[in-house]
């Protein structure tokens, strides 16, 4: 996983270092790592700024990791969902997905209280987790529509949410949570030419999407009801996205050849940031640290005033997807799960 959330930044004197700039820290954010509340100290300490690799309750592909407000949720293959006790064990609290059909879950976001946690995949699969009552929820199958969600983002307090989730064609289905406490989706809309779009988020009351085709789109509040989407980026990019993070200061869009762009609200352009030479599947910030992961079990960290470094990791399977918060969390193939203290960003 993954979001899930305007983004328009007040000038500063130096760059977020959140956003792959030279300095000082980005605003808290509404994206997959976004809550931390409610944290208990009883949980299973991990050594302060190293990963390390903790057992898992399965064996197969993990595609998203997010924060919530009782700690780490991951979603993966056969519609696990899996969540992180507070004594540092993973088990699985949703053992088949959200129709019982073990659709693959692709993709994970929580509401901004950290209480709802939305997750989608395979064959129009689309479920919520409530938290605080341990009950699943499934939507699948939205509007008819059956096709594999890549992704999903979700912005809001849990009960008054918005949803947005797309998929290979590059459509895009909104929802927002009617009287009744139930999802009401709009239509499809395609922001792009109909590639993959494998990222969304929310941010500062502006929406974002990334597709395979190298292009960024933003909606802003002005263009919920129509579906307005228009074009930012990024020019010339020649690689794949495959992940963005995004907030009131910072967005960032993770992707082919080690790359990660970094858009610069005021003067409306990118830059490129060398950060490694493999593809980077996910990326996440919070505070004045920025962490991004990929093939090989490869981990980047970037902290104030400091560049991009690889760090150590104790996996060699692919990560795809990572969550920063009390404790910060990697996880990908093989069930690979990979953990640090946030004390020690």
């Amino acid at each position: 996983m993954t979001s899930t959330a305007t983004k328009k930044s007040e000038q500063t004197t130096r760059q977020s270092t959140a956003d792959g700039g030279d300095g000082s820290v980005s605003q808290p954010h509404t994206d997959k790592s976004r809550w931390t509340e409610n944290s208990s100290n009883d949980r299973t300490e991990t050594t302060s700024g190293e990963w390390t690799a903790v057992e898992s309750p399965v064996a197969k592909t993990l595609t998203g990791v997010v924060q919530t407000s009782v700690g780490p949720f991951a979603v993966g293959t056969g519609g696990k969902v899996l969540r992180r006790r507070d004594d540092g064990t993973w088990t699985v609290v949703v053992p088949a997905g959200p129709a019982t059909k073990r659709n693959k879950l692709t993709d994970v976001d929580v509401t901004d209280d950290g209480k709802r946690v939305w997750f989608a995949g395979s064959s129009g699969a689309l479920g919520m987790y409530d938290t605080q009552t341990g009950e699943k929820h499934d939507y699948s199958g939205p509007g008819g529509k059956t096709s594999t969600w890549e992704a999903i983002a979700v912005g809001g307090i849990g009960g008054n949410e918005r949803l947005l989730v797309a998929n290979g064609s590059g459509e895009v289905l909104s929802a927002t949570i009617d009287e009744d406490g139930c999802p009401s989706f709009g239509e499809v809309v395609k922001p792009g030419s109909g590639s993959t779009i494998p990222a969304l988020a929310f941010g500062g009351g502006v929406t974002y999407a990334i597709d395979t085709s190298g292009n960024v789109f933003e909606r802003t509040a002005d263009g919920q009801s129509d579906g307005g989407w228009s074009d930012i980026g990024i020019e010339n990019a020649q690689v794949n996205f495959h992940d963005l993070y995004a907030s009131e200061r910072a967005l960032l869009v993770s992707g082919g050849g080690g790359l990660v762009y970094r858009y610069d609200r005021l003067c409306g352009g990118w830059t490129p940031v060398a950060v490694g030479e493999s593809a980077l599947f996910a990326i996440d910030c919070r505070d004045e640290s920025a962490v991004a992961v990929g093939g090989g079990g490869t981990i980047y960290h970037r902290q104030a005033d400091e560049g991009w470094s690889e760090r150590s990791s104790p996996v060699e399977s692919k990560l795809r997807s990572v969550a920063l918060g009390d404790v910060d969390v990697a996880v990908g193939n093989g069930g690979a799960i990979v953990e640090r203290s946030g004390d020690g960003r």
